[in-house]
């Protein structure tokens, strides 16, 4: 039988690896031995595929993507979780009134993937992953992350509920793409109102423009982005703060210490406040009026609305806008130049589908900076494998 591997050793090699990441994790639970045996689990995995397997599980993979979605739509996460036993087949469908065989067949998806438990024949239990999404935080991640085919953002009657924005939104943009890109020969989307996006939803507004008109999906999609966060230290933890943003500042009478371009809802400013409130300075808050509209920010913060493609309003702050003085800090993804990770590297395609946006590398980054009249100072990678990395560059 073929399978993936070159060699007949490369197995020896693969356990070998796993052997000694998995050793370092035991000794010492530090996240990049963890992340370094799961990767070479996952090779060993890709190794012993079949290139026919390895084919058609990722050719289904969007029936998985189904199961999940519809799971939630039965609330069997959160009934394994909240009964914290094992629960028959018909109890779990009798919640949502399915019928059996339906939920079965979900069901029976469910535990190949590893997000619930098959405890005898046709009974389930929860596992950590059951668990996990039955977190209202990690619906709302899911929100933007799993979501179906039926869903248009441009008719304002629709709501979303949990789990829907990336099955409802995101999935007709991949069915589409394959259309979009042959008829455009392959090329990079260079307008941002010319994207695959615009092409599926046969508009030439934005998602953000579309989403802006429907309150609940904004509060869903700032729900998703501060929960990434959880579990993770906050770039101001692990970042020099006091030696490259606080010394040297020049407190003159309404001296401007930070201006936070496009934060959310403010969450990251409102920790800097919270972590070091006895600096000297204001600290902007800056994001598009429908994003600002109801926000109540702590005292010591202030809010300005911006077009992200205007000119700065607010000029020689420290962080931001003088010459020889100001620095521009930049908390993103930096993609590896080679063996990058699979979550940013699908993250980068989803840019590319929803927003003709990308994920950057560092080279990628350093000239972007310098063709914006900027220069990179250093490149500041977090402690902590899956966090995002904070370029700090000043003006040329």
């Amino acid at each position: 039988m073929s399978t993936n591997m070159n060699e007949p050793g490369d197995l020896d090699n693969l356990l070998s690896k796993l052997c000694r990441a998995a050793g370092n994790f035991k000794r010492d639970p530090y996240d990049l031995y963890r992340l370094a045996a799961l990767k070479a689990a996952r090779k060993i995995v890709q190794a012993l595929e079949t290139p026919q397997e390895g084919s058609l599980l990722r050719g289904l993979s969007p029936v998985r993507i189904l199961c999940v979605r519809i799971a939630v739509d039965l609330d069997i996460f959160n009934t394994l979780t909240e009964r914290n036993r094992p629960v028959s087949l018909k109890e779990l469908a009798g919640v949502k009134n399915a019928d059996p065989a339906f939920a079965e067949r979900v069901l029976r998806v469910l535990t190949g993937i590893g997000y619930i438990i098959e405890h005898e024949v046709r009974e389930y239990a929860a596992n950590a992953m059951t668990r996990y999404m039955s977190n209202p935080e990690a619906v709302a991640v899911l929100k933007f992350q799993y979501v179906l085919i039926v869903h248009d953002l441009s008719k304002p009657h629709v709501s979303i509920n949990p789990m829907s924005i990336r099955f409802d939104v995101c999935m007709p943009l991949y069915f589409k793409a394959p259309e979009y890109f042959r008829e455009r020969g392959f090329q990079t989307p260079l307008e941002s109102n010319q994207g695959l996006f615009q092409y599926v939803e046969n508009t030439e507004e934005s998602m953000w423009s579309l989403m802006s008109k429907k309150h609940e999906e904004t509060d869903e999609f700032y729900i998703h982005m501060a929960s990434r966060r959880a579990n993770l230290p906050a770039w101001v933890d692990w970042f020099p703060v006091q030696e490259r943003i606080i010394d040297g500042f020049e407190d003159e009478k309404g001296g401007i210490l930070r201006v936070d371009v496009a934060g959310g809802r403010g969450h990251d400013l409102e920790y800097f406040h919270e972590k070091f409130p006895s600096t000297p300075g204001r600290l902007i808050f800056e994001d598009l009026p429908h994003v600002l509209d109801g926000l109540t920010p702590s005292s010591g913060i202030e809010c300005q609305a911006i077009d992200l493609f205007e000119l700065q309003p607010v000029t020689g702050s420290y962080t931001a806008t003088k010459k020889g003085y100001s620095k521009l800090l930049i908390e993103e993804v930096i993609l590896a130049d080679m063996e990058a990770e699979p979550i940013p590297s699908l993250g980068d395609s989803m840019m590319l589908a929803v927003h003709c946006g990308m994920e950057r590398t560092q080279s990628h980054w350093e000239r972007l900076l310098t063709v914006a009249g900027c220069r990179v100072m250093k490149f500041w990678k977090p402690p902590s494998p899956g966090q995002q990395s904070i370029i700090e560059a000043e003006l040329a």
